[in-house]
């Protein structure tokens, strides 16, 4: 039944205990099941054996079935009660909820950093209403021990989660939960989903292949696994480090090509500061020497592709099938919520406004809410935020979402929600300051504006040249003087192309520009939500897979000031592009890196790697086209200030 329906029928019979879901995110209907004896809240852990090979990857000498471990976090319930599943799953290197909340109560975690907050608040589900089945992926926790992981691949780990489902269906009534009968869906059941990073990249093919899907929360997840990884064709060293690191000390098993990717770009390998384009890192992994095998050319590109959203999105717009065993490869109209930082230095906020047009594009309702958390680097000292933007609460926004698609419960939550938020917290010291704020508007601001409220910025052509001499600071480039107080920089800025050309250096190596969108103020210079993209020496005229016409930055958010430079930063050499490499080979060198995406790991001594002294990368850029998006909240078409 349709949940709309499902909610004005039990409201009009007041029958709280045939209708069990309870807390919706705001309703008046009470949190747990309304019975004298219920079921106390559970949590059960489970196998399933899915008849599906346990890597893809003939070298693996793959076999069948694979084992996937998952944990049933179960609520309070009552005879005839049901409940809406929420999917849940990790990030990368992390493993699945076994144990649930102490209680329903979320004011901690309302506080709480971003990734660590959507953790908490799964656990906490079904103190209202909700059963939440939490899952290890292939290669992860429990999962690892029959499977590889293979980045959430549409023809294994996805087939995983509609095969859990297909469980769920059939094992309902022991568990009470909620199957929906009328919809022309086989085996159909009232399903969201929730994860963070490495468990919000599931979600959005999974709503694309199995029709059971009614609600997604992506949180800080990819659009194009190519762009995060190699944005203008240069090697994210620092992130990729890290996220090799926690494949590590998480006990990951990767499929050879992730495993080899690893081998090239880990703290463990010393040659890994050489590994800086997509050409380099091409040549080695096809290398007799690369382990645990060659990966050729021709494997890279269509293996991260087609594990992301953007695959489906081109395809669908080709006309052509994704190939996943799909009736129709086209997007049903799948509600959606993302929450996407726009300090997020791995998956940053034009990924997140990427994937929210492709849903809204199919009819959805789709919201778009972006923070000050997600992919923290620790070795660049960031800090990471809360799930909020302004005064929305991120914890808050995810409840009433599933209480508007899962209960059919309309929410005051739920009616605040903007169909955009961008956090527009100011830097101070690096980190977000002052009271919290957000950009509340109808769409995302791309490029330079117009019209009331706007303040035009473009430049027609900036030219930078750069490492001369070796350590000089970053360039700068303005674009405009912010005239008075009250403007936003709030949006996705664009440039029409990127020229680099390789400077003084004798190094047989190719230049890599460094480019970012920067605010001169009282003489100092701030990097905006510390976002950069490479572009390796050549022309760029577009993000490489997106076939967009011009170049779209990450998407950016900050309060501007009267008498604000804001344009674009240069710089030589930059801490998220930098091999990260173990301590003990660099003696005195130590930085402790507690946390990465979301996800806890032990504390490791490692260190930037110090070749950036003696690898000097000078060049000169020739940018043209360049457009900023900055507003004044209240003028501007459709926009407000939250605080």
């Amino acid at each position: 039944m349709h949940p709309i329906l499902r909610a004005a029928l039990c409201a009009s019979a007041l029958i709280l205990t045939a209708c069990g879901n309870g807390g919706d995110g705001g309703s008046a209907r009470p949190p747990t099941a309304a019975c004298a004896n219920p079921t106390a809240a559970q949590a059960l852990d489970r196998t399933l054996d899915v008849d599906l090979p346990t890597d893809s990857d003939p070298s693996t000498n793959p076999t069948r079935p694979s084992t996937i471990h998952y944990t049933l976090l179960l609520p309070p319930r009552c005879p005839g009660d049901v409940f809406p599943i929420v999917l849940h799953s990790h990030g990368y290197g992390g493993s699945r909820l076994t144990a649930l909340a102490a209680n329903g109560d979320l004011s901690a975690v309302r506080a709480a950093a971003h990734f660590p907050s959507i953790e908490m608040l799964a656990r906490a589900l079904p103190f209202h209403g909700y059963a939440v089945i939490s899952v290890d992926q292939r290669g992860h926790g429990d999962s690892a021990a029959t499977t590889n992981a293979r980045i959430i691949d549409p023809l294994l780990e996805i087939q995983d989660l509609r095969r859990l489902l297909d469980w769920a269906y059939d094992n309902a009534e022991t568990f009470n939960f909620e199957r929906q009968t009328g919809t022309g869906v086989d085996r159909d059941l009232n399903v969201g989903t929730l994860g963070v990073s490495y468990g919000g990249g599931f979600q959005m093919p999974l709503a694309a292949l199995d029709a059971r899907i009614d609600a997604i929360v992506p949180n800080g997840t990819w659009n194009n696994l190519l762009y995060s990884l190699l944005p203008g064709d240069g090697v994210k060293l620092s992130f990729d480090g890290l996220l090799c690191l926690l494949s590590t000390t998480g006990g990951v098993e990767n499929t050879p090509v992730v495993a080899a990717l690893c081998n090239q770009v880990s703290p463990s390998n010393l040659l890994a500061s050489t590994i800086r384009t997509r050409e380099d890192l091409t040549a080695a992994l096809g290398r007799p020497t690369s382990q645990p095998r060659a990966v050729a050319p021709e494997e890279i590109d269509p293996f991260f592709f087609s594990h992301s959203t953007r695959y489906l999105e081109t395809r669908q717009a080709a006309n052509a099938p994704w190939g996943f065993g799909e009736a129709s490869a086209r997007l049903r109209a799948v509600p959606a919520l993302f929450l996407q930082g726009n300090r997020d230095v791995l998956f940053n906020l034009t990924e997140g406004v990427w994937n929210a047009d492709y849903f809204r594009a199919a009819g959805a309702d789709v919201r778009l809410l972006s923070t000050e958390g997600g992919h923290m680097n620790p070795l660049a000292n960031q800090i990471e935020g809360t799930a909020n933007c302004g005064t929305i609460v991120g914890v808050d926004a995810v409840l009433a979402w599933y209480a508007r698609w899962l209960k059919g419960s309309r929410t005051a939550a739920f009616d605040s929600l903007p169909e955009v938020c961008i956090s527009v917290a100011a830097t101070v010291d690096g980190q977000p300051g002052g009271s919290p704020a957000g950009l509340a508007i109808d769409r995302v601001p791309v490029g330079s504006l117009s019209g009331t409220g706007a303040l035009p910025a473009t430049l027609a052509t900036a030219v930078a040249s750069v490492g001369q001499p070796l350590g000089s600071p970053p360039s700068f480039v303005p674009v405009l003087t912010v005239p008075s107080g009250g403007y936003v920089l709030a949006g996705v800025p664009r440039l029409g192309s990127v020229e680099v050309v390789r400077g003084g250096s004798l190094l047989p190596r190719a230049a890599i520009a460094f480019v970012g969108v920067g605010i001169r103020r009282n003489g100092s210079l701030i990097l905006v939500d510390e976002q950069l993209t490479p572009f390796v020496e050549g022309l760029h005229t577009s993000n490489r897979g997106q076939q967009n016409e011009r170049i779209a930055l990450p998407g950016v958010g900050e309060i501007l000031e009267s008498g604000d430079e804001v344009g674009l930063l240069f710089y030589e050499q930059q801490v998220q592009y930098a091999a990260v490499v173990s301590a003990l080979s660099v003696p005195n060198l130590a930085n402790v890196v507690n946390i990465a995406l979301g996800t806890a790991i032990p504390a490791i001594g490692s260190a930037l790697d110090t070749n950036l002294v003696a690898a000097p990368n000078p060049y000169q850029a020739t940018v043209t086209a360049i457009e900023l998006p900055i507003l004044r909240p209240g003028e501007y078409p459709a926009s407000r200030l939250i605080r």
